[in-house]
Parts: structure tokens; C-alpha cells; sequence
């Protein structure tokens, strides 16, 4: 509250558990449909970045999990060559793991990117000085953030640090000067007799 204004802080990693749910969860989507679901994670990724290169990858991902999963459809019980098997299992293997790891690696980054770049406002509109009017009168023209704030202008030089004093304890002092005044009178008014100490 007092002192030297901070810096604005960066805002928080967004690796909160709701995202990292969000990304297991569309990791895990074409991981275990075999990559026929391979297009998800990419319709997630399209949707939060909003570049044209991941609803082009998407559409892609789309169609060639369509057309394996018609092929597979329509060849269901024939028996299939080798090279069918291995081209099968390629696509698969492409739509499972490169959707995935593009989906991954592209969301990091995104989000990477938003937390690290620095905030950009347009700087506050101030007149610079007063208007004139046709009669040569001056007028003034309103800020649109309203008068300057006279508390955010250039900081006052801070007081010199002094040295810092012993600490004095005044009850203690006042006890002790009652105790020798109460000394003194004792004394005054102790028998003649009695052995002074």
C-alpha cells in the first residue's frame, strides 16, 4: 500500500488441473480408438488458438479417419495382404501419435506464449495543453480518463535514514527516580539511632 509502486507480476502458469485434465483426456481420445478419433485433440487446438493451419490439420485428421474407418467397414471380414495390414497400421500409427504430439507441443506452446508476452495497452490519450476557441479564450477539454492523478507523478526523494537510537525505556527511568526519591525520604525520617545504610 505504501511505498514504491511494484511492477505488475506475471499472471500464473495456466497449467491448472482443469487443463491438464483436458489434455489427458484428449491424449488419451485417439490413443484408444486406434486414431480414428485422431481429429479431436486437433478440433480442441483449433478452437483455442483460432489459426487456419489447425483447422486445416483437423479437416485432414477428419477425413483420413473417415476413410480408414469406411475401408475397415467395407473390407470387414476379407482377408487382408500384408501390405494392406502395414499400410493400415501406418495410418493408425500416423493419425494416434501425430496428432498427439502436434496437439501437445502446439497447446504448450500457446500457452507459453500467452503467459510470457508482455501485456500491451494502447497508451492514455492526455491533451497537451489547454484549447483555444475561436475567441482566442482557453478552453479546456476533458481527459478521457479524467484529471491526472497528482500521487502517480515522479516520486519524491525518500528522507535520509538516520541512525537508529538506543531504545529508552521512560517507566523504567521513572521507576528508578521514584525509588531514589523514596530513598531520600526514608532516610530523613529514620530514627537517629537506627544504622544507616
Amino acid at each position: 500500500m505504501y511505498g514504491h509502486p511494484q511492477a505488475p507480476q506475471p499472471p500464473q502458469s495456466p497449467a491448472s488441473g482443469g487443463l491438464i485434465a483436458l489434455r489427458v483426456l484428449f491424449t488419451a481420445l485417439p490413443l484408444l480408438s486406434c486414431g480414428f478419433l485422431g481429429w479431436a485433440p486437433l478440433l480442441r487446438l483449433a478452437i483455442v488458438t483460432r489459426r487456419t493451419l489447425d483447422w486445416v490439420l483437423c479437416g485432414l485428421a477428419f477425413l483420413a479417419g473417415s476413410a480408414l474407418f469406411a475401408y475397415a467397414a467395407a473390407t470387414g471380414e476379407e482377408e487382408s495382404s500384408t501390405l494392406e495390414a502395414f499400410v493400415g497400421v501406418g495410418v493408425i500409427t500416423v493419425l494416434a501419435a501425430g496428432s498427439v504430439t502436434y496437439y501437445l507441443v502446439a497447446e504448450i506452446r500457446h500457452f507459453e506464449r500467452r503467459r510470457t508476452a508482455p501485456e500491451q495497452a494502447p497508451p492514455p490519450y492526455r491533451p497537451l495543453g489547454p484549447s483555444y476557441g475561436a475567441d482566442g479564450s482557453a478552453v479546456t477539454v476533458p481527459s478521457p480518463l479524467g484529471p491526472p492523478n497528482p500521487y502517480t507523478g515522479t516520486p519524491l526523494p525518500e528522507p535520509p535514514v538516520q541512525a537508529p537510537q538506543p531504545p529508552v525505556a521512560p517507566r523504567i527511568e521513572q521507576v528508578r527516580a521514584e525509588l531514589d526519591e523514596l530513598s531520600d525520604l526514608l532516610r530523613k525520617n529514620a530514627p537517629e539511632g537506627e544504622d544507616r545504610r
